[in-house]
């Protein structure tokens, strides 16, 4: 797996390349591996936010999804470059909302939003960020401020009845 990250405007963006490993026997990349991809991605951003291994291992804090919900565009295929961006779309003392968007050249492919919550790993209960990762996540979002909520955000499974 080839992982570059980079941020700008508080959005973190990552691209990774489709492994064989990630393919399934339709040719294309398993729906696994879309939360494999969106899981590094979002790792890159946290660490970008302060959190981390690293942090978990000073602050025996971390961060837990407790909720996620992706879509599926586009199939992804082996060797192919993905392009994800990440970002924060609100955020209170104790917990995160995550959206990301996973692209394929300028064709979305996937997104994924998540609730993530600040976790104590002494009593796996959910305790208030760090004052300075609250504060960058304050910061990035922030940032995004002038940008619309994706159309994606807030979606529910359903099928739709014709009339």
């Amino acid at each position: 797996m080839h992982d570059h990250s980079a941020a700008r405007n508080g959005i973190h963006v990552s691209t990774l390349r489709v492994v064989p490993e990630w393919l399934d026997y339709n040719g294309h990349m398993n729906v696994a591996y879309y939360s494999l991809a969106f899981d590094v991605a979002g790792e890159n951003f946290v660490k970008e936010l302060g959190m981390g291994e690293d942090y978990t291992a000073r602050t025996r804090n971390s961060w837990m999804v407790v909720e996620a919900h992706i879509t599926y565009q586009n199939e992804a295929r082996l060797d192919e470059e993905l392009r994800i961006s990440s970002r924060a779309l609100a955020a209170s003392p104790k917990a995160a909302h995550l959206y990301q968007e996973m692209y394929r050249g300028e064709e979305l492919l996937a997104t994924q939003e998540q609730l993530v919550l600040h976790v104590s790993l002494e009593t796996r209960r959910s305790s208030p960020f760090e004052a300075e990762v609250y504060a960058n996540l304050e910061a990035a979002i922030g940032k995004q401020a002038h940008l619309a909520v994706p159309e994606w955000v807030g979606r529910t499974i359903g099928i739709r009845k014709k009339d």
